[in-house]
């Protein structure tokens, strides 16, 4: 799962060149960027926003205040919103430390730089999921019989077939939901651990137990412990399953 990313960067030289640099790590979804300070604010405090890239020196600090007045601004009404924060000259410790930011760095970019400032971002991006996840891990569901609560850790997957959606549980029960596309399906289960692997399932990552690869046949199916059927994985989201189970499970045999 990306990051949604904003940045907010006044040179377009410099917001080109940091767009380009975060694209190499494929962690994050720009979905908005920003020269001004006010406009950014509205726009995160409104929208779902992951992380954001200020630079200290964004904004007027007599009419809008600057890159550390929205960094801090954040931390009091968004703290879940990541915060790295830039800028030409050096911080003082105590300065950066006021802002709030959860990391900081000096122009120019540089790579190495970069990369421990992407890591740190990625590995309280993950606790922070690991937080909601922990918090809800049950959702209410719209059954043939009504509303019925369901532990999202018990999910395998969801299956279209026939013109229905079919949820498959850990216990081997079974049950059609009533009222849902796969689109909403999939929106629904965002940040969950699922994933669309095929036009007609929604799996449940962390349940995979193995993968099956028959790279003649271009054919491939995600295996569930306790489950004797599997689940087929389109060949265009092959390798991009893959990279996430790796990621994430150091367990799975692959």
């Amino acid at each position: 799962m990306k990051m949604k990313l904003v940045l907010v960067e006044k040179d377009e030289t410099l917001r080109t060149q940091l767009e380009e640099l975060l694209a190499f790590y494929n962690l994050f979804d720009i979905v908005k960027t920003f020269d001004g300070i006010n406009e950014a604010n509205k726009y995160i405090c409104l929208n779902e926003v992951d992380a954001v890239f200020i630079n200290i020196r964004t904004g007027n600090p007599r009419y809008s205040g600057d890159g550390s007045f929205l960094a801090y601004n954040l931390s009091q009404i968004k703290p879940d919103v990541l915060v790295a924060l830039y800028s030409e000259e050096k911080l003082e410790a105590g300065m950066v430390f006021d802002c709030c930011c959860d990391e900081y760095f000096r122009l120019p970019f540089d790579n190495r730089v970069l990369q421990r400032v992407v890591k740190r971002l990625q590995y309280l991006f993950e606790l922070l999921q690991y937080k909601r996840l922990s918090v809800n891990r049950s959702m209410m569901i719209k059954t043939r019989n009504g509303y019925q609560l369901v532990d999202i850790d018990k999910v395998l997957f969801i299956e279209r077939m026939d013109r229905k959606n079919k949820m498959v549980m850990v216990d081997g029960k079974e049950m059609i939901l009533s009222g849902y596309s796969m689109n909403e399906l999939e929106q629904i289960l965002e940040g969950y651990n699922f994933y669309r692997c095929y036009q007609s399932f929604i799996v449940n990552l962390s349940r995979v137990s193995y993968v099956r690869a028959d790279n003649e046949a271009k054919n491939f199916a995600l295996i569930f412990e306790g489950y004797a059927g599997e689940v087929m994985v389109s060949r265009d989201k092959y390798t991009e399953v893959l990279q996430l189970l790796k990621n994430k499970y150091a367990k799975l045999t692959l």
